[in-house]
C-alpha cells in the first residue's frame, strides 16, 4: 500500500515544465533584465573610450595592426551600428514586454469592486472614525475628490487615485519606446559629412561605417557662402554656411545653417560641423590670366603644369607652390614663391609663368543626419516623466462607509504612500466635524 493516489494526483511530483515554459521563464527573468542592461552598460563605455566610425588609418596610427584587426572583427569600431548591439536592444525590449504583459493582463482582469469588507476586517484597519447624526449619501457627499466604486446594502466604496496603478506600467512601457526608437534609428537612420565649396551643389553625402559609402539625398544643397567671424586671437567667434534645398532643378528653401542652428528638411538634419580652406593659385601663363588649385592641371601646347604642393612658408620667404613639368622628358619642379620677386616669375619651356597671388577658398564641413526613430524616443521620454510623476504623485486609496447606529463608520486603506494618506485622512475627519 502506498502513500500517493493513483488519480487524485496527491503525493506526487509536479510535473516539469515544457520547454516553451522553460524558453518563456528564461526571456522573462528580471536576471535577464539585469545582465541586458550590464551589457548595454559595458558596451557604451567601451563605444566611449574608443573612436567610432573612424578611417583604418586613424586607428592604425594608435593601436597596433593586431589590435585594430580585433577591434574591426568585434565591430568595436562601430559599436552601436554592430550586429550584436542591436540584437542585446532587441532582446531587451522582448524581455520588457515579457516582463510587463502578464502583470498588466491581471490588473485589466481585475474585478471590479462587488462588496465591502466584514465588520471584522473594517475594524481591524488602523484608520478609522464614525460620523455621529449623518446618513450614507451625506458623508459620501462631503468626500470630494473621491469617487463612488461600489454602492450595496453592506455600505459604500469610495476610492481615489486608481490611476496611479498605471504608472508603473508607463513606466515600463517609456523604456520599451525609448529602446525601440533607437532600435528604428540604428537600422534605418545615417549620418556622415558632406563638404561643400562655394558654388557647389551636392545631393549625397558620406556615411560614416567601416566603410565609408555614398548616401543619396532626396533634394540637393547649394552652398552660397560661407562666412567666418575671428576673435582677436584668431580663434574663430562664428562661421555660418548660406545654402540653398534644391528640388526639380528649383530652390524651394534657403538657410543660414550656424552652430546648434541647423536645417531641417523632410525628416534630414544639416547641422554646421567644421570648416576648412582649399588655396588657390592665380597664374599668368603666357599673358592669359588661369586660376588653379592644389593638384590641378594646366595645359597649353607642349606646356604641361602640376601644382604638387603648396605651403604656408617656404623657409622662412612667405607662401609658396611647387610646380612640376616634363622638358625633354624628365620631369622638372619649380617653386613660386609669392613675398620674393625674382621667384614669383620663371621661364618654364619658353613661356613666361608669374604667380600673381594665392587665395585661401573656404569650405563648409557639414554634418547629415537622418534619424527616423527620433520621434518614437521623444514619445518614451515624455512617458517616462508622465509615468514617473503618476508613480510617485498619484497613489490609489479607498474608503469604506458602512451606517452603523446612530452614524456611519468611514475606515480607509491606501496601496502606497501610507503616511501621506494618514495625514489626508486627518484631515477628511476634520472636514466630517470628528475630533
Amino acid at each position: 500500500m502506498t502513500a500517493t493516489k493513483s488519480n487524485g494526483g496527491e503525493g506526487q511530483a509536479p510535473p516539469s515544465p515544457s520547454f516553451s515554459d522553460q524558453i518563456h521563464s528564461f526571456f522573462s527573468s528580471v536576471s535577464l533584465t539585469i545582465f541586458l542592461f550590464s551589457f548595454i552598460a559595458v558596451a557604451s563605455i567601451f563605444g566611449t573610450l574608443i573612436r567610432q566610425q573612424a578611417s583604418p588609418q586613424e586607428y592604425l596610427s594608435v593601436y597596433s595592426e593586431s589590435t585594430y584587426a580585433i577591434l574591426s572583427f568585434l565591430r568595436l569600431d562601430d559599436i552601436f551600428h554592430s550586429w550584436w548591439f542591436m540584437l542585446v536592444i532587441g532582446l531587451l525590449v522582448v524581455n520588457l514586454v515579457l516582463c510587463t504583459l502578464p502583470r498588466f493582463t491581471r490588473l485589466l482582469k481585475t474585478p471590479p469592486i462587488s462588496k465591502v469588507p466584514d465588520r471584522k476586517a473594517l475594524d481591524a484597519m488602523g484608520l478609522r472614525f464614525t460620523v455621529q447624526g449623518k446618513k450614507l449619501d451625506d458623508v459620501s457627499g462631503m468626500l470630494r475628490g473621491y469617487k463612488t466604486a461600489h454602492t450595496g446594502e453592506d455600505g459604500r466604496v469610495l476610492e481615489r487615485g486608481s490611476f496611479g496603478r498605471y504608472g508603473f506600467y508607463m513606466v515600463h512601457l517609456s523604456i520599451i519606446l525609448i529602446l525601440v526608437g533607437g532600435l528604428i534609428g540604428l537600422l534605418f537612420g545615417f549620418r556622415g559629412p558632406l563638404i561643400l565649396n562655394k558654388g557647389e551643389t551636392k545631393n549625397a553625402f558620406m556615411v560614416r561605417g567601416s566603410v565609408m559609402k555614398s548616401q543619396p539625398m532626396s533634394f540637393s544643397l547649394k552652398l552660397n557662402e560661407f562666412t567666418l567671424a575671428l576673435y582677436p586671437t584668431g580663434e574663430p567667434k562664428d562661421f555660418a554656411s548660406d545654402v540653398e534645398v534644391i528640388e526639380d532643378g528649383k530652390t524651394v528653401l534657403r538657410r543660414t545653417i550656424r552652430v546648434n542652428d541647423p536645417l531641417s528638411y523632410k525628416g534630414i538634419h544639416v547641422y554646421q560641423s567644421s570648416y576648412g580652406s582649399n588655396p588657390r593659385f592665380l597664374f599668368d601663363v603666357g599673358g592669359q590670366k588661369v586660376e588653379l588649385g592644389q593638384g590641378s592641371v594646366y595645359k597649353k601646347g607642349n606646356l604641361q603644369l602640376l601644382l604638387v604642393r603648396y605651403e604656408k612658408s617656404v623657409h622662412n620667404f612667405g607662401p609658396g607652390v611647387q610646380v612640376t613639368y616634363l622638358q625633354d622628358g624628365e620631369p622638372q619642379t619649380q617653386w613660386f614663391l609669392r613675398d620674393v620677386p625674382k621667384l614669383r616669375e620663371r621661364t618654364v619651356m619658353g613661356t613666361p609663368v608669374r604667380l600673381e597671388n594665392i587665395k585661401d577658398e573656404f569650405y563648409t564641413g557639414l554634418e547629415v543626419a537622418y534619424d527616423p526613430g527620433v520621434w518614437v524616443v521623444w514619445t518614451g521620454f515624455a512617458l517616462i516623466l508622465f509615468g514617473l510623476y503618476v508613480n510617485f504623485f498619484i497613489y490609489h486609496r479607498r474608503l469604506y462607509l458602512v451606517e452603523v447606529p446612530g452614524g456611519v463608520q468611514v475606515a480607509g486603506v491606501a496601496f502606497r504612500n501610507r503616511e501621506g494618506f494618514k495625514e489626508e485622512f486627518e484631515k477628511l475627519k476634520g472636514r466630517l466635524g470628528c475630533s
